[in-house]
Formats: C-alpha cells, structure tokens, sequence
C-alpha cells in the first residue's frame, strides 16, 4: 500500500515517521528502512529517534537510487552490486567510447563532436564523458521512454523514427537530430557492452525497466525469495524522478511504502502559476483556472509543484491513502507573515493587520568578510534576545563554502576561550578534496606532470602535519631547511633535466641543484672550491646533516611520484602506486587515520569504476586527478549538523528546521546561478514538468531555506563596491523577496516612492569599516559587542591634534664612562634611533624571514651582488696569486654561484659583475701596492656640544641644558683601522657610495687623522664606478668632539638625524631631501620602523634641529671631500 502524509514542517513529519516506526513489526529483529534525502536529515532523524526512545537502533537509512536497486537484485536476475549505469562507471565507458579513432563509429560521423574530439586532450575527453554519461543518467530517470525507442533503434523525433508507432517530439532542428543520433548509437554501444557475449542488448537494459515489466508476473514464490522489507518510510525527499516513483508504487503492491512529503501549502495549488505567465495566458486569450495564488510560491515553487502534482496523481491511480497535518507560524512577525501566506496561498495583506517584528532581516555590506562580522555581532545580539536561544539552533549557509572557509575562521575562531564573545562554531560540508589535506595535497602531486613546483609550494606540504611527521621536519626545522634552500638559490623544479645538446646549459635554481651545492657545503671545508659545476654552500653542519637528509629524501619522493605520473597507467597501475604513496609519504598515526582512510576509500571507489568501464585503457594523470576528485566530493557525503552555529553550503542542510537561518554571500548570480545546461542535453531542450531543472532546483532551495526558518531570517550580500562604494545588486531572488516585501508592506495603492521606503525598512546598510562611528551612536539599527572596535573608534573620533604619549617622555639613566669600541660609536651614527633601541632598550627590529621565490633570477639583485662580491672579491684581491690563475679561478666560481642567472642571460651578468669587481680589485690592489699595515689605536676625547652659527636652537627641546652638561665626560674611543698604506688608508664596498657610506669613511678619516697625526692623513674609499677621496683634517679631535657630545646625549635621548635625508639636504637641497624623506613611489627614509618608534608621540618631520644636525655633520664631510684622481 502507499501512504502520502503531507506537512508544511519538519518536525509534524519527524512525529508521524517516529509515531510508524514505533508500531510494532512482524519481525521486531528486521531492520525498518527509512530513505533520506542526505545526510543531514539522516544525523538529525538519528537524534530525534534516539531522543524519543532512548537509542537508535535497528533502522537501516539509505538513499532512494541505491534502495530501490538493492530490492530489483532480489526479483531480477543477473543484477550487479553496482549499477553500471551509474554516472561514476558510466563515464569510463563513454570515455573509452568517445577515444576509438574509427571513422565508421556513428559519434564520430557527428561534425560538431568530432571537432571537438580532435583538439581534446584526454582531460577534455574525460570532462566531456563525465557530462555525457550525467546527461544519459538522467535520461534513465527521467526519459526511459527515449532510451528504450533508442534501444531499438528508432527516434524521438517526428519522421526520424523506424516505425510510426509512440508519441514523436516535434520541432527539432539539425543540430538536435545530430545529437540524438551520435547520443543514440552511443547508448547502443553501452547497452551491448554491458550485455556482453552471453546476453542480448535487450536483457542489458537498466534492471528498473525489466522490474516493471516483469512485477506484474511475479508470484509469491518470487516475492517471498526476494526478502523485502514489510515497510519502508521515504522521509522528506525535495524530489523524485518519475521512474522512481513508478517503481516505488509498483513495488506498494506488495511492500507498504509510506512517503512523508514537505509541502509549503495545504490548500489545492497545482494550478498556481507566475503573474508573468498569467499575463502572458491572458494575453493570448487563454487564461482559465489559472491563478496566481502567493507570488513566491509561484515563482520559486515550481520544482516543488511539479513533484507533488506527480504524488497526487500517484494517489488517484494506486491503492493509496493521503493524509496531512500543517501548522501555522505563529510568530508575530513579517517571516511568519510570508510563510503563513504561502501555506494558506493567500497575500499577507489579506490579515487584520501587518506584522510588529521583521524577522526578515537584508544586509548590504563592501565584502564576505564585513558580511561575517556583522554576522557574528548580530548572533551576540539574538543570544541576548533570547535566553533560551542555542547555538545548535542558527545555520548559516553560505553560497561559496571554500571561499568562506579561512575568513569564518578569522572572525569566530579568534575570540579567545572564556570570552563571552565566543560564539562556538563548526563548518561542514565543505568538499573533502579541499577540506583534507592528504587528500589534497595527492591531488596537487597529480599534476606534478603539467606544472612546475615553486620551492614555496614545497615548504607549504611541509607544513602538513602528515607529511611533516612522517619526515621528521618540525616547524623549526623547517625554517631552517627554508634559509638552507633560499641560500642555495632553489626556486623551482625538482631534478634538473640532463642535457641533451652540446650547448644546452644545466638547469639551475632546481631543488636538485640547491640540495647538491648543500651537500658539497656539508662535506666540503668553508670556502670550497666549486665541484662541477656546483659552489658549496654553507648551510648544515654537525647534527643539521640529519635534517638535510629528511629533507632530501622528501624531495626525491616527490621527484620519483611525479616521474612515474608523468607515465600513463592502466586503473589498477594507478590504484596500486597512489596507494603506495600514501603508505611511503604520510604518517599513518592515529590523529591522521580518518583522512587517510576517506582518501584510501576513494581510490577504491575510483578504481572499481575505472576497471568496470576501462580496465585496460593506459589513462593519464590529469584525468586520474579529476576522477579522484569526483571520488572524493561524493555529494551524498555532505554537511551534518553540529552543537553549534553552523556553517554549510547552501544545499547541505536543506530541508532541516532552525530558530534562526543566516544565508551569506547572496551576491548578484549566486541565486540562480548562470550555470548553462550542456548544449547536447536534449532533455534541456525538450522539457516537461517535473524535470529537474538547475535554476527551478535553485529557486526552490530559496523558498526551502526562507520556510526552514522558524524566528529569524539573516540574509547578507556584498552590496558596495570596496573601491568606490558604488552600489552592487543582490541576488536576484533576495531582489524579489525584497521587491514582494516591500509591495505588500506600502500596500497596494502605494507610490513608488512609498514602496522603495519600505523596501530599506527591511535593509540594513553597514560602513565599510568595522569601528566606524555609526555602530557607537544611541540612534540607528547598527551595534556591535567589539570593545577593542570601540577604542579604535574613540581614538578616530578625538580631536587630531590631541597628543600622542611620547615613547621617550624622559632621558634615560646615564651610561657608565666605560671605553666606547670605534665600530659602535660608527653603527650610532650609521642610525641612531635603531641603536638607542636595540643598545639601550634591547629593541632589536628585524626583518621577517622572507618568502621563497618560484621564479628564476633573471636579474641580479642586491643581495645578490653582495654575495657573490663576498665570495669574489678576496681572490680578487689576493696579491699572492698569479692572474691568470687568479681570473680562472673566480670565473668558476662565479659560474657556479646559485646568485645568477642561467643561460645566456647569466652569461651576460656574469661578464658584467666580473668586469666591475675586477675594476674595483684592481683600484685596490694599486692603493696597497706597496703594502699595508693595521693600526689599534685609543682616543680620548673631549666631547664638546655643538655651538656656532649651525645651530638654531635646542637640539633636545626642554632636556637639552641637562644633557649639555652630562655629555662633557671624556669619551674615550677605541679600535682598529684595517688598511692603512704609505699613502694613507683604503676603505672599499661592492656598491655606489650612500650617506651612510660617505658618513662611516667620515668618521674613520678623523680617527685615523688624530691617531696618526703625521701620517699622509688621506682616505680614499672605493666602490663600483665610483670613489672619493676625503683630504686631511688639521684639528680632528675638535671635529670628532661634537659628535662624541651627540653620540651621549643620543644614547639617551632620540637624536633627530636622519643620515640619508641630512646628507641630501646637505649635498643636494632642503627639496630633494623631503623626496627622500617621503616618498610614495620607493619607501621613505620616514617610514623606519625605528624612527616611529623611537619618535613616537613626536612630529615626524625635517623641521629644527634636523636641519643644524645634518649641517654639524655632514658640512665638515663636505669641506674635506675630494673627487679620487
């Protein structure tokens, strides 16, 4: 018998299933079957069993297609486990199919399809079987009429057919003809392939139309054998294919099938249609019983009419019974209003009077991100609202789940434990190919063939913890392997290709190549000799050899996975060498044995269908990839509810009842989507009512989501431009809700203005920003329970000239009178805030390691070039070495440095950079000719605060007078100069001179001037292109006295010198140095972390004493610097 109850809630179906399930069975150990829907509803109807009777037990859930198979296997002969008409073991067969090249096959005869076939690599291929075999599945469910006219050999179309027996399509153009033919011979193939030798096509027919040929000649014997259940219960299903249905009313004949249908409306309104058909039947003189009913219904219900007018029907014609049970909403608000007119099918203006509360609630935002936090302030708010309210009773659903994912994260997952802003939360149903990470990182391994591996993509499959475990890599060792391969200059590609031509160069920057130079590095002496033509680099030493090794096993993994998917293999080749990767390269401990496991059952799925349609097809990596992904993201796996907020796609609860239902990212194209129908789907072009159309399904999943909420309804969408604030559309069913709303809510005789009034009612605008101001006002809609959102905005709203609090309010304590070392009295003034910080402070600012690059060097930069300067230049400089062994020798090295390029375009860097070093060498070669010698020296100073017509005015503000007098304490300086020669001393620097050049070969000038009095007293400083020369100073001690006043007074206080403006300002103009100073193409010298640190809570600016600092300096610099003859 079939038994039909109807509601217009979920929690009325749960009640009636449970109220049949809890009638005591013939069989009280016979598990009751109950189909679901999905998932979802399958975890959610465990929880109200086991909450009714204590457990759930003895009930076998299930999905319809696979039921209804299991129970034809028990009358049908010959049926296997698996359908091979499933889309998953379908496509196999059509992607074999599609590949014979033989002209005379009737799909290869199609011009259209074979030009496609013709340019389609075997990717493309399989994306087209895949959509083949879905588009012939749905035929089996939907047209098996055209299947069987096909079968025989005949046509759906009018004067197409064999015979002139059946209904024909009519109206087909050429192109559809040619599709039915190449779709036709293709069906015929599959059916004759399935059949195999030993049957006809005829008995190769889906099992479900030999079952409904064959039920009514069943007897008892067959029945009995067949082991069916007594009862079976449908539960909530959103649709069924008509092929479904009949087997399910044939199988009533002797099974009791009870179906429990979601119906949004309990009166009559399978003649309800959209006002813009009722125009258009109007205008055509054929309006009749036609109505519009509620609009919404109309327009979105159309899947869900066409479902239950089948149903009915179903009733009329079988041994049935129909009963139903709809309950009212009775909250007092517009999304009651909305659900109840839809259920009575009748416009919410028909009530007393409009509703006091909203419910309905639109949000217009500049981004996902503000939609989110808006999101989680208006959660706190209901929470507060409703004491009873839980977590476990708001979803949200957002339109692009993966894209969500990281951003959900950084709005509900950073509040801290015990924070009552903690709002507990889990995401589900995101797709396990993205979701797990075995999973996907063997799915990024897959196409190793087709793409390159930048070295960061390399350190990111470190970070998972599957492999970092199995590898022994931690996090600390991995930032230590990244300095090792960025020294090594790895970029990307595993192994270097060998070379095949006499001029093909050896491939450089790969992993290979970096990990070789790590090795010689190890095993080599500091300063090794290049091998080949590979320099070692430093890197591992002592126990880092371990790691090294772990890391070059990683590697060499991966290289040998990517050479052998670069092979094409048969299934079972692929099964057996996936798997085997899984065992070698993932850890297989217990907090990674779910992934692993959910990875290992989609190779097994993948496999069985592969070797069922193509067993011995050799398949390439790119369609493996694509299969295991489909394998992966089976849609019956889906979201589940959890105890807490949760977060799914829009699909994967549907159907399930919460207080509060949120929807994201309604955004303009998301609902309905602008997804086409494949241009060969024949269903898509010949429709009927009750197909399952993409954008009726959409439509319908709306109004299911609007009918699932029972207190609130949260939608938000990206409605400004985050550049412009330029206005943005929603979705184009929220533009209906809205537009309906507003109508029904300004009444009917309204204006257009009064309508677009009432449509903002229900709108909620919210600022680009998260602390404006508008979410602290006493007036409006907009609020938000962020405390550290309104400090920033009381700090926005004070007045801007309010004072910042100093970092430095007071000097610090004096130093003691200690000797002061040459080279650190040099790094103060090289950057005197960075050395008040780190050297008084203990502030040390350093910059975050950097990011690997994925690219070659097709350049040299500046690190670069004073690497390979280090490396070149001492045997450059090496007087003791004959020059043609000399130059010899720094060629290879250079060669070998990971610093160039490779190629041809190395080659030229190379010339150029040897050309320039050997040009610097040689000029300093010929300054020590005639020898050098190294002077220690000690100096004792009498420091001297700066005085004359330089200074306009306190160098320290109100501290200056104290400071004046603490920095006259003799200073004494100590250190040693390194190259001194009969001519005087030598300073060199692989680069063009800066200020703080210019200021270091200063400072080493006057100490060597006061240390060696009767020396040549001349400094020269040589660079690449350019050199200077700095003549001698009669009175150094008086020049050095002023500076050492600063340099105590600085090691107190910040020191408001900014060397590479103030030697601008000197050398150029007072112009060009705020170009220095601020600049917005280039970073400014004003954006020095340490500067805004150091100067904090002070303007940040050139005004006084920056300008009598940078002339006490650098005008004596000045005065003394000569061009270099």
């Amino acid at each position: 018998m079939l038994q039909l109850f109807y509601s217009n809630r979920y929690e009325t179906l749960v009640g009636a299933l449970l109220d049949d399930l809890g009638e005591a069975p013939s069989d009280p150990w016979a598990a009751q079957p109950v189909i679901v829907p999905s998932a979802a509803v399958r975890r959610r109807l465990e929880l109200d069993i086991a909450t009714r009777q204590g457990i759930c037990a003895n009930v076998n859930f299930g999905y319809l297609a696979q039921w209804l198979w299991a129970q034809i296997g028990g009358v049908i002969k010959n049926v296997p486990a698996h359908s091979p008409f499933a889309p998953d073991r379908l496509v196999w067969r059509c992607y074999r199919l599609l590949g014979d090249a033989d002209e005379t096959l009737p799909w290869n005869a199609s011009p259209r399809l074979r030009t496609y076939l013709d340019a389609a690599d075997a990717s493309m291929r399989y994306e087209l079987a895949r959509r083949v075999a879905t588009v012939l599945d749905h035929y089996l469910t939907y047209r098996p009429e055209w299947l069987q006219q096909w079968q025989k050999g005949g046509s759906i179309f009018a004067s197409g057919a064999l015979d002139d027996t059946g209904p024909r399509l009519t109206g087909a153009s050429d192109a559809a003809r040619e599709d039915e033919r190449w779709q036709a011979a293709l069906w015929r193939s599959v059916l004759a392939e399935v059949a195999g030798d030993a049957q006809t096509p005829a008995a190769a027919l889906p099992p479900a139309y030999r079952f409904l040929e064959e039920i009514g000649t069943l007897d008892l014997e067959a029945i009995s054998n067949a082991q069916w259940p007594e009862a079976v219960s449908v539960f909530a299903l959103p649709t069924m294919p008509p092929l479904h249905v009949a087997l399910l009313r044939a199988l009533s004949r002797w099974v009791d099938v009870r179906l429990y249908v979601m119906n949004p409306c309990r009166e009559f309104w399978f003649d309800v249609v959209s006002e813009g058909r009722v125009q258009a039947l109007d205008a055509a003189g054929q309006l009749d019983y036609q109505e519009v009913g509620h609009p919404l219904l109309a327009e979105w219900g159309r899947q869900t009419q066409a479902q239950l007018h089948m149903l009915h029907e179903l009733t009329e014609s079988a041994a049935s019974g129909e009963t139903g049970d709809f309950t009212e909403n009775p909250e007092p608000s517009w999304l009651a209003a909305v659900q109840n007119g839809i259920l009575e099918l009748r416009a919410e203006t028909d009530t007393d009077e409009l509703p006091i509360e909203r419910g309905i609630e639109v949000h217009v935002c500049h981004s996902l991100s503000r939609q989110l936090e808006v999101l989680h302030d208006r959660l706190l708010g209901w929470f507060d609202e409703f004491d009873d309210l839980q977590p476990s009773d708001v979803l949200v659903a957002v339109s692009d789940l993966a894209a969500a994912g990281p951003l959900i994260d950084a709005v509900f997952g950073t509040t801290p434990p015990g924070d009552t802003r903690r709002i507990p939360y889990r995401i589900t149903g995101l797709p396990p190919s993205q979701a797990n990470p075995v999973a996907r990182l063997l799915l990024d391994w897959l196409a190793l063939p087709d793409r390159s591996v930048g070295a960061p993509d390399l350190i990111e499959w470190l970070r998972v913890d599957a492999i970092a475990v199995r590898y022994g890599i931690d996090a600390s060792s991995l930032e230590a392997a990244q300095e090792w391969l960025a020294a090594a200059g790895a970029r990307r590609g595993l192994a270097p290709v060998e070379p095949t031509g006499e001029h093909v160069p050896i491939a450089r920057h790969t992993f290979a190549d970096a990990l070789t130079r790590l090795y010689l590095g190890y095993a080599m002496p500091d300063g090794g000799e290049p091998v080949d033509a590979w320099l070692p680099v430093e890197g591992a030493d002592g126990s880092d050899a371990e790691l090294l090794g772990r890391l070059s096993r990683f590697v060499d993994d991966i290289d040998s996975f990517a050479a052998d998917c670069a092979v094409e293999r048969t299934p079972a080749a692929w099964s057996q060498l996936l798997l085997e990767t899984l065992g070698q390269s993932f850890d297989g401990g217990v907090e990674f044995a779910d992934s692993l496991a959910a990875v290992r059952d989609a190779i097994s799925k993948m496999s069985d269908a592969m070797q069922a349609g193509a067993q011995d097809v050799l398949l390439p990596a790119a369609v493996v990839r694509g299969a295991l992904t489909e394998a992966l993201d089976d849609p019956a796996r889906g979201g589940v509810p959890w105890g807490s907020v949760t977060f799914s796609s829009l699909t994967s609860l549907r159907g399930l009842p919460f207080r509060i239902v949120c929807l994201l990212g309604m955004d303009d194209g998301v609902l309905p989507s602008l997804a086409r129908a494949d241009e060969f789907d024949l269903m898509a072009a010949f429709g009927k009512a009750g197909d399952r159309q993409r954008r009726d399904d959409e439509r319908n999943l709306f109004l299911d989501l609007l009918l699932a909420a029972r207190e609130r309804l949260f939608i938000a969408y990206t409605g400004r431009s985050i550049r412009d604030n330029a206005p943005l559309p929603p979705a184009a069913l929220v533009d209906e809700l809205l537009d309906h709303l507003a109508q029904v809510s300004a009444g009917e005789d309204a204006s257009p203005a009064e309508v677009d009034e009432a449509r903002h009612d229900f709108i909620v605008d919210h600022p680009l920003q998260a602390f404006a101001s508008d979410y602290f006002s006493s007036q409006g809609e907009l609020f938000t329970y962020n405390a550290d959102r309104a400090e920033l905005a009381t700090l926005l709203a004070a007045p801007q000239h309010a004072d910042v609090a100093p970092f430095f309010d007071q000097p610090l304590p004096p130093e003691d009178d200690s000797p002061v070392a040459f080279d650190e009295f040099v790094r103060f003034w090289r950057h005197p805030a960075r050395a008040l910080l780190r050297d008084r402070l203990g502030i040390v600012l350093s910059d975050a390691q950097g990011e690997l690059l994925d690219t070659e060097p097709f350049d040299l930069d500046y690190s670069g070039r004073d690497a390979l300067a280090d490396r070149l230049l001492p045997v450059l400089l090496d007087a003791d070495t004959e020059d043609e062994v000399m130059f010899d020798r720094v060629r290879r090295v250079a060669a070998a440095s990971p610093e160039l390029p490779g190629g041809a375009t190395g080659a030229v860097w190379r010339a150029r950079e040897l050309g320039a070093l050997h040009r610097l060498a040689t000029s300093v070669r010929r300054e020590v000719a005639s020898g050098v010698e190294r002077l220690p020296f000690v100096l004792d100073i009498a420091p001297r605060w700066p005085d004359g017509t330089d200074l306009a005015g306190a160098l320290f503000g109100p501290h200056d007078a104290m400071l004046r007098d603490a920095a006259k304490a003799p200073l004494q300086l100590h250190g040693t100069l390194n190259l001194l020669t009969g001519t005087g001393q030598v300073i060199f620097r692989y680069a063009k001179p800066t200020a703080r050049d210019y200021l270091s070969a200063w400072l080493a000038h006057l100490v060597y001037c006061a240390a060696r009095p009767d020396g040549p007293r001349r400094t020269v400083w040589h660079g690449s292109g350019e050199s200077f020369e700095l003549a001698p100073v009669a009175a150094p001690l008086d020049e050095l006295a002023p500076l050492a006043a600063l340099f105590r007074a600085g090691r107190r206080l910040p020191l408001r010198f900014f060397p590479k403006s103030a030697w601008t300002r000197v050398s150029e103009s007072e112009s060009a140095s705020q170009g220095v100073w601020i600049n917005d193409r280039v970073r400014g010298e004003s954006d020095d972390p340490a500067l805004r640190i150091a100067l904090r809570g002070t303007p940040l600016t050139l005004d006084e004493p920056f300008g009598s600092l940078a002339s006490i300096v650098f005008k004596p610099l000045i005065q003394h610097l000569r061009s270099a003859s």
